[in-house]
């Protein structure tokens, strides 16, 4: 019997159905389900196997395809299995196909997250090897996300477990090449894609390929239409420069565009993680650019990491004034101080003036109460020390190597309250007049109109002066703890380290005065010609040319410029052309002209909070419904149409001056003879201008009808009048009158302050013959970013000069000289202008924190001029003497001060944000400019322009005292004492190393006749020429 023939035929009695064939077809896939091997079957392959009649096998003579085998195989699995198998998820790391091409996905969009890739070796990206390369390299990014990546990943529908492709050139290359993957990609599909582009580029510019012609909507040939493919390559993928419209046939591509299947939002945080921490290059080719959507979100994480630089310079001014003080219990003490007057500072800004948006700028402020409260404790340490040794020079011991020390905590209680008492009326005086002037340079932005700029103004202004409080209150008590009460007479490491410093502080001190002094009295003349020459100069970069920059752009940069953020923004973004046109949608849509009438211009929100609003203030005296200012309306929207700025539309405008509208629904027929409604009075019985009580009631009607009108002549929007809600019937509260002006959006500040100067100007000339109901109409239009320029160019401006006056009211008491104001407030504006000016030249653009900086640096420059006015109001003798005792008073503690505040800044500058990279350069940059104006400049003017005092001279030599006599007097006499010494060039200055103090870092004057500081007279010889120098 043949055994084909005898299985044909039984599985056709089988299918016959007289066998119940729905069970025994189950019987026969439960008992084939472990014969299936996919493979076709022999006889040779069934000889060893026990066959019965029930059981179907294949043999010769049976035609079986591959088709039929893989029906069988999917017939042959139950539905759990399959089932099981269908929802298996799918391992991440090890997709079926990273560079598979496919174009249903749709084209990219800006919003999908996209980078931009360019090479190294200046080769074009559409050669062969760079398109091998660029399809390695996508395959490494899509690697890189991992889990993160495929929970993001774009897909075709929500049940596709594979993500879509990349948008990248080897993958649209593959798709015109039929290729299913860039891998497979030769040196011909390469070639012949750039030919397509090529043939295809003219269609593009001439508008002539567009992005849906793929559906034969465009009279191209077929292949420029495959995928949409030579489309989405030219306008979204390479950048213009190639096959641009002036040479179709540029095919040398610099940089191209890769989208990924990821949302362009801060969802892709974790991948831009993985893809900064890698070295984002892959052989020739780099990543310069990206857009993830992330901006605000990563300045959001890295404004508080960053914070770690803010605490890196208050460790470098602890350890300043640790090795200052020699004493780690008055420093914890200090920063303790600094620390509560920030605190109490937030609790004024909080509670007491309810401000509760707390801009990222009044960081700055903690930079600014570091340096001056360490300026503050140097001040007061020095001075704490200087009267210490003029009054307990009784209590000067001399040790066994020559070192004498003060010992403050052996003196009586007398001596202890005057020195404390002169300690605090010499140090007050001081530290208040420079806390003033800091303090008012900040309240002085409060004059702008910018809310970030108000709330930095005020919790700077109060953190200064509450340090101030601090200061003069917490540190003199903490030093005579420490000083007086917790005095340890053993030494310390930190006593040889402050040795140490000292020595080296002591000779630079020297070099320093000696330095400053000669080059003031020598050099004066230039230093007057030259930095005054710099000052004007400034000024006139300052204010005229190239003048301060105003923003022109919307988005405010957060990252250094050599970010991908920002590169993207700054360099990339204008060389592709979705990203062209969609900012051109934006810059080039025409400017709108806005009237309003019936409410108030009238901004009533906090101005200290960009989130309040306030509420509308009603204009009472408006009144539309009266004919008079109906017939002026009617007529205003005519000499509208007649202005040079004003845009002719074609279509109809039925919100846009409702007047006229409202006239033509006026004018129909009072009888409808099709519905026989009797329309009166709103029909042309009435004559315009109408009746109030005809125009109230058939204004409603009106609008009823317009807001049936269908979607394509009428969309509700700004235009036409706006009813009272709670009013019933209603009544018109207010009216909008809007056109279309020829002037485009634009980011110059020079084109919209043109455009709304002559826009407003003839507004008012209009508002003046307007009648009593339309007198207080106000236009405007979108000038939110013309505001900002605006308000920053002007307020800026005043906030400066606010400061600037208010430093020189503060000087003139505090000098009691006008001479010496003026040309301390002389240095103080050059220093300001300089500094400004240097950043101008640095391309700095007035944004809000630059605003912030320009504004206080007046504040900031008038300190170090300030002391040195102060230090030579105090002298005595002819102006060349007042000079020197200026210099050798004030050089030094100046210098300190600025090396503290500007180390502070420097340790900024490594920050990845603007922000803090702008705050560290503009302190750096004040405090070395400031610094050396008011030591070179207002000096050398001094020494010019300056009087002699007509105070007596002291003494040359002085007696040892051990009580209280002249005190008040006692430290500038020292210091005109010690300058007097400095003068004279008999006289030898020893440096701290020769000196017999190498503890209290005094200088001693020796005669020529001196001959060893160990003799045995020696006490008394030293003890008759100590002089106490200031500095310490």
């Amino acid at each position: 019997m043949n055994r084909t023939y005898y299985n044909k035929t039984h599985q056709d009695r089988s299918r016959s159905g007289r066998r119940r064939p729905k069970k025994k077809d189950r019987n026969k896939k439960n008992k084939m389900v472990p014969n299936i091997t996919g493979l076709e079957k022999t006889w040779s392959d069934y000889s060893e196997l026990n066959i019965s009649d029930g059981h179907v096998h294949w043999g010769f003579g049976i035609n079986v395809t591959n088709e039929d085998e893989h029906a069988v195989l999917l017939k042959d699995h139950s539905r759990k299995q399959w089932l099981s198998l269908k929802n298996m998820q799918r391992i991440a790391d090890k997709p079926i196909n990273l560079n598979y091409a496919s174009g249903t996905c749709g084209p990219p969009i800006s919003d999908y997250a996209h980078l931009v890739i360019t090479n190294t070796d200046n080769s074009s990206l559409l050669s062969y090897k760079n398109v091998e390369r660029l399809c390695k390299f996508q395959s490494y990014l899509v690697e890189l996300g991992g889990y993160e990546y495929y929970e993001l990943c774009q897909r075709t529908t929500h049940s596709e477990d594979i993500c879509c492709p990349v948008w990248s050139l080897p993958n649209y290359i593959a798709l015109i090449s039929g290729k299913d993957s860039c891998v497979n990609l030769n040196k011909e599909d390469v070639k012949k894609a750039v030919t397509i582009l090529k043939k295809c580029a003219g269609y593009f510019h001439n508008f002539t390929l567009m992005a849906a012609c793929d559906l034969d909507h465009c009279n191209v040939p077929k292949y420029c239409t495959q995928h949409n493919a030579v489309y989405n390559l030219l306008f979204y993928l390479i950048d213009s420069e190639a096959f641009s419209p002036l040479n179709n046939a540029q095919k040398f591509v610099k940089n191209t565009m890769l989208f990924l299947p990821l949302p362009r939002s801060d969802t892709v945080l974790p991948y831009y993680k993985k893809l900064e921490n890698s070295n984002m290059s892959y052989d020739n080719l780099v990543i310069p650019a990206i857009d993830f959507g992330l901006k605000n979100a990563l300045f959001d994480i890295w404004i508080i990491e960053d914070t770690w630089l803010i605490a890196l310079g208050g460790i470098f001014v602890f350890a300043c004034v640790w090795i200052y003080t020699r004493s780690l219990i008055l420093t914890l003490f200090l920063f303790a101080a600094i620390t509560f007057s920030l605190g109490i500072a937030y609790f004024f800004y909080v509670y007491v003036f309810n401000l509760h948006f707390f801009p990222f700028m009044n960081l700055l402020v903690i930079v600014i109460v570091l340096g001056i409260g360490a300026d503050d404790a140097f001040i007061y340490v020095k001075i704490w020390k200087m009267i210490g040794k003029q009054l307990i020079k009784d209590n000067v011991v001399y040790q066994e190597n020559g070192v004498l020390d003060i010992n403050i905590s052996s003196a009586g209680e007398t001596i202890l309250v005057q020195i404390l008492e002169e300690t605090m009326r010499h140090s007050i005086v001081t530290i208040f007049i420079t806390t003033l002037t800091t303090a008012v340079a900040f309240y002085a932005s409060y004059v702008s109109y910018i809310p970030a700029i108000n709330c930095f103004s005020v919790f700077a202004g109060t953190a200064v002066l509450v340090n101030f409080v601090l200061m003069m209150t917490w540190l003199p008590i903490s030093v005579f703890i420490v000083d007086v009460k917790l005095y340890a007479k053993k030494k310390t490491f930190l006593d040889l380290v402050h040795k140490n410093v000292n020595e080296m502080w002591e000779n630079i001190r020297i070099v320093l005065n000696r330095f400053t002094i000669i080059c003031v009295t020598k050099f004066h003349i230039a230093f007057v010609v030259v930095m005054g020459a710099l000052g004007f100069i400034s000024l006139v970069v300052v204010f005229y040319s190239p003048g301060l920059h105003l923003p022109d752009s919307k988005q405010f940069q957060l990252f250094q410029t050599s970010h991908p953020f920002e590169q993207y923004e700054m360099q990339y973004r204008d060389k592709f052309l979705f990203e062209r046109l969609s900012k051109d949608l934006g810059t080039g849509t025409k400017m709108p002209l806005r009237w309003v009438w019936g409410v108030k211009a009238i901004d009533n929100g906090n101005h200290m909070d960009p989130a309040s609003k306030g509420h509308l203030v009603f204009d009472e005296n408006f009144s539309i419904s009266d004919p008079k200012s109906q017939s002026w309306l009617l007529g205003f929207c005519a000499r509208i149409k007649g202005q040079p700025f004003y845009q002719q539309t074609l279509g109809p405008l039925l919100p846009n001056c409702f007047i006229e509208s409202f006239k033509m629904y006026m004018s129909r027929r009072c009888i409808d003879n099709i519905d026989k409604i009797n329309r009166s009075p709103c029909c042309e019985t009435s004559k315009f201008p109408y009746k109030k009580e005809v125009f109230d009631f058939c204004i409603i009607k009106a609008m009823e009808s317009l807001y049936q009108t269908p979607r394509e002549l009428f969309m509700p929007g700004v235009a036409g009048p706006k009813f009272l809600r709670s009013a019933k019937p209603p009544i018109i509260a207010a009216l909008v009158v809007e056109f279309e002006s020829i002037v485009p959006y634009s980011l110059s500040y020079s084109e919209m302050n043109k455009f709304f100067t002559e826009v407003e100007k003839w507004t008012q000339t209009e508002l003046e013959n307007a009648p009593a109901g339309m007198k207080c109409g106000w236009f405007l239009s979108d000038f939110q970013f013309y505001d900002l320029q605006r308000t920053l160019a002007s307020g800026t401006i005043v906030a400066l000069l606010l400061s600037a006056a208010l430093g020189f009211i503060v000087l003139i008491p505090a000098t009691l000289n006008f001479v010496t104001s003026v040309c301390a407030l002389t240095a103080m504006i050059f220093s300001s202008t300089v500094t400004i000016a240097v950043l101008v030249i640095n391309n700095w653009k007035l944004n809000i924190l630059e605003s912030v900086a320009i504004s206080t640096s007046a504040g900031l420059a008038v300190d170090f001029s300030l002391h040195y006015a102060l230090s030579y109001t105090n002298a005595s003798g002819n102006k060349s003497a007042r000079v020197k005792y200026a210099l050798s008073a004030s050089s030094s503690p100046t210098a300190a001060a600025a090396l503290t505040s500007g180390f502070a800044g420097v340790f900024l500058l490594r920050s990845n944000l603007l922000p803090y990279s702008q705050i560290g350069a503009f302190l750096v940059l004040i405090m070395t400019v400031s610094w050396t104006y008011a030591t070179f400049f207002l000096c050398s003017l001094l020494h010019i322009v300056g009087r002699s005092s007509i105070k007596e001279s002291p003494s040359r030599e002085r007696k040892p005292v051990s009580r209280v006599n002249s005190v008040s007097s006692g430290v500038p006499n020292l210091e005109s004492h010690e300058l007097e010494h400095l003068a004279d060039s008999n006289r030898t200055n020893v440096t701290h190393s020769q000196s017999p103090s190498s503890v209290s870092a005094t200088t001693v004057v020796l005669h020529d006749d001196y001959k060893t500081p160990h003799c045995k007279n020696g006490k008394n010889s030293i003890k008759n020429n100590i002089i106490v120098d200031e500095n310490d």
